[in-house]
C-alpha cells in the first residue's frame, strides 16, 4: 500500500564516459541507484550535450495494512522477512486473528533504540547454528527508526519503488499497487556518512527497505489470490461461475453467519450484506452511497467468545480486517490519524489509513466505565467521521489538514447501542442456548473449501457491474415509499428511502442479481420490518 509520496528525485538518464584512449561508452542510470561505469572511463558532467538528466517518482509503500493470511504468498515463495521488533513502535501488542490491542506498558520498538535491555542485546547475538547475515539484519531492523507499518499486527516487508513515468502522480496515498521491477540490494557503509532524518528516511538500510526501481506498477482493487487480477479483467468463467453458484453459496454463508450469532436468521442476513457493502458513488460532497456500518446490539460478554468467534471468520473469508478492542486505554493512547512529520519530511502512520475495502470489527464488549483524555475524545471524533462520512482530515499541522476518502466496512459489536453512528442497528436474538464458539471456530478452520467459495463470491459481488434500476421496478418503490409516509409520515423520511434502496441492492446482489428485481425489493422491505419491530419491542 502506498503509505507516503516522497518528493521526486533527480537520476542521470543518459552519459558517455571516456578513456585516456577517448574511446567512448554510453550508460544509463535508469532503472539503478549507482552509475554503472567501467574501470578507467570518467564522465564529464559539465557536458550539457551528454549529459541527460530526468526524474522519477519516488514513493513509500508498506505491506497491505490487515492482510488476512489467506491472501498472502505461501512460506516458500517469502524471501524476505523482517525483524519482529520492527513490526511495532513503541506500543505494546497483542495480535491474534489480527486484533489490534494497545497497553500502557512500553515496549521497546523501532522507534525506541535506545531503551535496549541486557536481555534484549543477548538475543541479537549470533547463536550456534543461526545464518550471520539474518542477524545482522535483524540488528539493522532493530536500530532503523521506524518502518511506519500502519498496523501493529502487520509484518512483511517494506519497500521504495521508484517510478519511471510523465505522470504527475498515478497513484495516490492508500492505493494497493502491484510492482514488479529491479530490487536494489546495495549493501553501502553509511555509518561514517552523518545524515539528517529526512535523508534516513528517504534511504534507510536495503537490507530493511529495498529501493524498487519499477518496470511494471498496476493498481490493485482486491488481492484475492483466487480470482484474476483485477475486475475489470474477471475472466469470464470466473464470473459465470460465482453468478450460477450464487444462491447455494448465499444459503451456505448465510447458515455459518447463523451459527456465530447462535441462530439468529435477522442478524445473519444483515451480517452478509454488510460484507457485501461498499462505496460505490459520492454526491454533492455529503451523500456516501453504499455505506453499510453495522451496530450489533445485545451481544454476548467477551468470556463467550463470541466476538473471537465472528471475527475468526471475518478473517478467513475478507481480504483485510482487524479488531480493535474499544477500551477507554486503546481510545486515550492509540493514535488514529496519520501526521506529518516535517523534521523528516514524511508522513507518520495511523491506525485508520487503510486501503479501499478494510473490514474493521469495533469490539465494545471489552468497554469499561472510565474517562477519555482529549486524545481519546479525538479518536471517538475520527472514528465517528471515518463511519458517517467514509472521510479522514489527515494532521498536515498548522492547522491545515487534508481529507482522504475512505472505504472501509465498520461492524460495533456491543451489548447497548454505540456512541458511535452506524447506518443500522440489529440487536442480537439468539435462537440457541448455550452456543459452542470454540467449535465453530474450529469448524470454520477445517473447510477450506467452503472458505475458499466465500472468498470468491464476496470478492466477485463487491466488484461486479450493477445496473440501475428499471423504470417500472422505480415506479413501484415510488408508490411504497410514498404509502408508507402516508401510514407513518413521522418515521418515515428520505433517508428511510435511502436505506431501503441499500439493502435492496445488497440483497439483490447477494443472490447474484446485477440488477434490482421485484422479488428482491419485497424481501429487502421485509427483512428490514423484521429488524425495526425487533428494535420496537427491545
Amino acid at each position: 500500500m502506498v503509505q507516503d509520496i516522497l518528493d521526486q528525485e533527480f537520476y542521470t538518464k543518459q552519459f558517455v564516459a571516456r578513456n585516456k584512449e577517448d574511446e567512448i561508452f554510453n550508460g544509463t542510470g535508469k532503472y539503478s541507484d549507482i552509475l554503472d561505469i567501467q574501470q578507467g572511463y570518467e564522465v564529464d558532467w559539465e557536458d550539457n550535450r551528454t549529459l541527460k538528466r530526468d526524474t522519477r517518482l519516488v514513493y513509500y509503500c508498506v505491506p497491505v495494512p490487515g492482510r488476512n493470511t489467506w491472501t498472502r504468498p505461501s512460506s516458500r515463495d517469502v524471501v524476505m522477512t523482517t525483524s519482529p521488533d520492527v513490526m511495532t513502535t513503541s506500543r505494546d501488542v497483542t495480535t491474534q486473528n489480527n486484533v489490534v490491542e494497545v497497553s500502557c506498558g512500553k515496549k521497546r520498538g523501532a522507534e525506541d533504540p535506545d531503551e535496549m535491555d541486557t536481555d534484549e542485546d543477548e538475543s541479537k547475538k549470533v547463536k550456534s547454528g543461526e545464518n550471520v547475515e539474518t542477524s545482522q539484519k535483524e540488528e539493522d531492523s532493530s536500530s532503523f527508526q521506524g518502518l511506519n507499518m500502519v498496523l501493529p499486527t502487520d509484518s512483511g516487508v517494506c519497500c521504495i519503488p521508484l517510478i519511471y513515468t510523465q505522470d504527475t502522480s498515478p497513484f495516490k496515498i492508500n492505493d494497493v499497487i502491484e510492482i514488479t521491477g529491479i530490487l536494489e540490494r546495495l549493501e553501502i557503509d553509511t555509518s561514517s556518512v552523518e545524515m539528517d532524518e529526512e535523508e534516513s528516511a528517504r534511504f534507510p538500510p536495503s537490507s530493511i527497505v529495498p529501493r524498487v526501481h519499477c518496470l511494471d506498477v498496476k493498481l490493485r482493487s482486491h488481492i484475492n489470490p483466487l480470482l484474476s487480477c483485477d475486475p475489470v479483467d474477471f475472466q469470464e468463467k470466473e464470473v459465470t461461475e460465482v453468478l450460477s453458484a450464487a444462491l447455494s453459496v448465499r444459503s451456505e454463508l448465510v447458515a455459518m453467519l447463523r451459527k456465530c450469532t447462535a441462530g439468529d436468521p435477522i442478524a445473519a442476513e444483515y451480517l452478509l450484506l454488510h460484507l457485501l457493502s461498499h462505496v460505490y458513488g459520492r454526491r454533492d460532497e455529503v451523500m456516501t452511497l453504499g455505506k453499510f456500518a453495522v451496530n450489533m446490539t445485545k451481544c454476548p460478554p467477551k468470556e463467550t467468545k463470541f466476538v473471537e468467534c465472528l471475527s475468526t471468520l471475518f478473517s478467513s473469508i475478507s481480504e483485510k480486517s482487524f479488531v480493535f478492542p474499544l477500551t477507554i486505554t486503546n481510545f486515550n493512547i492509540s493514535t488514529m490519524l496519520p501526521k506529518k512529520d516535517y523534521k523528516a519530511n514524511r508522513l507518520r502512520s495511523g491506525l485508520l489509513q487503510l486501503p479501499k475495502g478494510m473490514q474493521i470489527i469495533l469490539d465494545e464488549t471489552v468497554l469499561e466505565p472510565g474517562q477519555l483524555k482529549p486524545n481519546g475524545v479525538e479518536n471517538l471524533k475520527c472514528l465517528g467521521n471515518l463511519i458517517s462520512w467514509q472521510k479522514l482530515a489527515y494532521d498536515f499541522g498548522f492547522s491545515y489538514n487534508i481529507e482522504f476518502e475512505c472505504d472501509a466496512k465498520v461492524l460495533i459489536l456491543g451489548e447497548g447501542k454505540s456512541l458511535l453512528p452506524s447506518d443500522m442497528v440489529v440487536p442480537l436474538k439468539p435462537m440457541e442456548d448455550n452456543t459452542d464458539y470454540q467449535q465453530i471456530i474450529s469448524e470454520i478452520h477445517s473447510n477450506e473449501d467452503m472458505l475458499n467459495r466465500f472468498r470468491k463470491y464476496l470478492t466477485v459481488l463487491r466488484h461486479i457491474q450493477y445496473d440501475e434500476v428499471s423504470d417500472e421496478l422505480q415506479k413501484k418503490i415510488e408508490q411504497d415509499f410514498v404509502a408508507e409516509r402516508k401510514s407513518n409520515p413521522k418515521d418515515v423520511t428520505g433517508d428511510t428511502l435511502h436505506r431501503s434502496l441499500v439493502i435492496a441492492r445488497l440483497y439483490a446482489l447477494s443472490r447474484g442479481h446485477t440488477q434490482l428485481e421485484e422479488e428482491d425489493w419485497n424481501s429487502a422491505k421485509s427483512l428490514e420490518r423484521d429488524r425495526l419491530s425487533r428494535i420496537a419491542s427491545s
